[in-house]
């Protein structure tokens, strides 16, 4: 699942949740909101949350758009 992903990535690259946030121009609760899968970033988003993660946008997994 896609908020698996976000967490996934972020261990791997060693990456805390509220600087993932900054970079994504968002709330450490909107970051919380995706990791939770309360919600999901729009197309947008998602790419910049994988530009901030240093990864492809497909790595992500699928969104619901």
């Amino acid at each position: 699942m896609f908020q698996n992903k976000i967490a996934y990535w972020a261990e791997q690259k060693g990456i805390k949740y509220s600087y993932l946030a900054k970079k994504c121009g968002v709330s450490n609760q909107t970051l919380s909101r995706w990791v939770n899968n309360k919600t999901q970033p729009d197309l947008k988003q998602a790419f910049i949350l994988a530009r901030a993660l240093g990864i492809k946008v497909d790595e992500l997994g699928e969104l619901e758009i």
